[in-house]
């Protein structure tokens, strides 16, 4: 027993070391990422491009995430279409809204009929087959564009070897304690998850957040119809996309996105749902993200030995080391929150760790309200399907 407990410590210890270098490292690759020149000049005459968003509901954020991309500084056609499921959808007022505003620009509603049982993938499928713009440009609800959103992202996708362009997120307007937590979780974990993976393994996947692609790829993979039962549309665009031999870019760009103002538990259920989607879709890959959480391992050497002064010292040498690696990261993430969250960033690491091997414990996630079993192969079934069959 004595000799297992001494291997566990060791092991814990290499995982604490482990999670240390992995935030070095994703410093280090998230500012060389950012040091990157600017794009290329847009190619005259500009491509045409569809910005397609697909919705259920409305908070009082969405006009004005909206709105921000008909704001867009861009010299070719542009036009915005917006797909819900149901007539009596709160985002049908927010899209007259947006037509008596902006009347010049071309806004058009989308219903779309149930194909599967991911209700995001079935409204993305009738979006973009109404759409005419040569470039598709998918993103979430919850997405403010800057003005240059298009002039820093169409160069980067009209050469020959990109199939698919996809941004990160930063989290704004954390007015919760969850919202706190998920702002964090993008900018100090995420964000350099990704970068080591683009240095390493490099990007085969996409995320909602903006999924741009052009006309002619899509409809080589048949648009989602071959994933409508998913739950990670955005990982399978990118990984199919990816599968024709043509790359996956993430610009060093920043997406504005509001974060919910929602609980500590809310998070939570969020965090979770996204390890299950993670380690459906990266399947012998998934057990690297678990390098990536020192406070998490530091934590469990505290409990191997909760009465040994070094495992506490430990503890707190782990932790303000993660502050400051954090702090290196912030002049890139530029969070609003920073000041008032940093304090967190301790606790969105044990999360991460928790909800790792939560990711092997279950098969059920909540999403927008709904209850679904996540099924081996990374598809959606209906947890109760006698509720939500007529949802």
């Amino acid at each position: 027993m004595m000799l297992l407990w001494h291997a566990a410590t060791v092991l814990v210890g290499l995982l604490v070391l482990a999670g240390l270098a992995s935030a070095l490292l994703g410093l280090l690759a998230a500012r060389r990422h950012f040091a990157r020149p600017n794009p290329p000049a847009l190619p005259r005459p500009a491509p045409s491009v569809s910005i397609l968003k697909p919705v259920e509901g409305a908070s009082s954020e969405t006009y004005e995430a909206f709105a921000s991309f008909c704001r867009l500084d861009y010299p070719g056609q542009v036009e915005l279409l917006i797909g819900t499921v149901r007539p009596d959808d709160p985002v049908v007022s927010v899209v007259q809204r947006l037509r008596a505003d902006f009347p010049a620009h071309a806004i058009r509603l989308v219903f779309a009929p149930l194909q599967g049982t991911n209700r995001k993938t079935s409204i993305m499928e009738a979006l973009r087959h109404e759409a005419t713009g040569d470039l598709l440009f998918f993103s979430d609800a919850d997405v403010a564009a800057p003005p240059d959103y298009l002039n820093q992202l169409v160069p980067r996708l009209t050469s020959a070897e990109v199939g698919c362009l996809t941004c990160l997120p930063r989290g704004i307007r954390a007015q919760t304690l969850g919202g706190q937590l998920i702002a964090l979780h993008y900018g100090f974990n995420y964000l350099p998850q990704w970068m080591l993976a683009q240095e390493t393994t490099g990007i085969h996947w996409a995320i909602g957040h903006t999924m741009a692609v052009p006309r002619a790829v899509l409809e080589r993979l048949g648009g989602f119809k071959n994933f409508l039962n998913h739950l990670a549309d955005d990982y399978e665009l990118g990984n199919r996309v990816s599968q024709l031999g043509l790359r996956v870019i993430v610009p060093p760009l920043l997406l504005d996105c509001v974060v919910p103002a929602e609980s500590f538990g809310a998070a939570f259920t969020r965090m979770q749902r996204w390890k299950r989607t993670i380690r459906r879709a990266r399947g012998a890959q998934f057990p690297g993200v678990a390098l990536t959480y020192p406070v998490f391992w530091a934590a469990l050497l505290v409990l191997i030995h909760p009465l040994a002064g070094w495992s506490w010292g430990v503890l707190a040498t782990v932790v303000l080391a993660r502050a400051l690696l954090a702090a290196g990261l912030q002049p890139l993430v530029k969070m609003p929150d920073w000041p008032r969250a940093a304090w967190l960033l301790p606790v969105v690491d044990l999360l991460e760790g928790i909800t790792f091997f939560g990711a092997y414990c279950g098969n059920r996630i909540t999403w927008a309200g709904r209850h679904y079993k996540l099924l081996p192969d990374g598809t959606l079934e209906p947890a109760h399907p006698d509720r939500q069959s007529g949802q």
